[in-house]
């Protein structure tokens, strides 16, 4: 299957949070390979001061930065000014929000739970013995109460605010490789995943397809699932493909498979940021 027109990416990482490499080497490699449209998402600079998200002090740089390859490229390619919002179930924020008027769109993903005994926020798709504490502590070991909250945060999140894409979905089974803590295909996990898309229809949500998992051999399949897609589908939630790339070579990456899957489970178009605007495109 060839697309009748070329690809575009909204889920990039760079050098100013945990990618590799700078803007403009993700722009060029873009540029080889035919793209219509790019956008940045750095993880969204705050109140979180770890080593993934975007420094305060450079999201001027980032803007600067992205606005000279926007003019120098405007001939060639659309570069669009994103970042990717966390959310915190603590206060019910969505960190990097204060920069909303200088966006021209953003991903909102849970990567973090509260620790119940420490207070502090741990990333359950980081370190593995993270995902074992909140497991632990948190659930005393009941990994169906763990995945629950999971999704139900996500519904939380979708009821609260607005945003452009709803990252990474399925984002909790990135430790499950050989469905070490669960099996996806029980009933109570796909009750969940079911309601999880139900929400995000009521609330008109917009779902990215990322391959990000794959390309850093966390997972064999997209976030989500073949199953949730399908099911996207027959909701009629518009989708957009992304890479989640953190370095530039994997910006389109499996992005040909990816959409032989989606014309599979019935898609004819995905969502595409095209001069300025979310625009259906085909992809057939």
């Amino acid at each position: 299957m060839e697309r009748t027109k070329g690809f575009s990416n909204f889920h990039t990482h760079c050098h100013l949070d945990d990618g590799q490499g700078s803007m403009e080497e993700y722009v060029l490699n873009a540029l080889s390979k035919g793209f219509n449209a790019l956008g940045f998402s750095c993880h969204a600079p705050g109140i979180l001061k770890d080593n993934w998200h975007m420094r305060e002090e450079d999201f001027p740089y980032y803007l600067e930065e992205i606005g000279r390859l926007r003019t120098q490229y405007r001939d060639r390619i659309e570069i669009y000014v994103g970042l990717e919002l966390d959310y915190l179930e603590g206060n019910d924020t969505l960190v990097g929000s204060e920069y909303l008027d200088q966006l021209d769109y953003t991903i909102a993903s849970l990567h973090l739970m509260q620790h119940t005994q420490s207070g502090e926020y741990l990333s359950f798709d980081g370190p593995l013995e993270d995902f074992e504490t909140l497991l632990h502590d948190n659930w005393q070991g009941d990994v169906q109460q763990f995945v629950t909250h999971y999704f139900t945060l996500q519904e939380r999140m979708l009821a609260n605010h607005t945003f452009d894409l709803l990252g990474h979905c399925d984002l909790i089974k990135k430790h499950n490789r050989d469905n070490r803590y669960f099996d996806p295909t029980a009933g109570w996990y796909k009750k969940l995943t079911s309601h999880l898309l139900k929400t995000a229809h009521k609330y008109n949500a917009r779902i990215e397809v990322n391959t990000g998992g794959i390309a850093r051999g966390s997972v064999k399949e997209t976030y989500p699932s073949m199953e949730m897609i399908k099911e996207c589908h027959e909701l009629g939630i518009p989708l957009t493909l992304t890479s989640d790339a953190h370095r530039s070579s994997h910006i389109d990456y499996y992005f040909a498979q990816a959409d032989d899957q989606l014309v599979q489970a019935g898609y004819r178009s995905l969502d595409v940021l095209t001069h300025g605007m979310w625009q259906s495109v085909s992809i057939v």
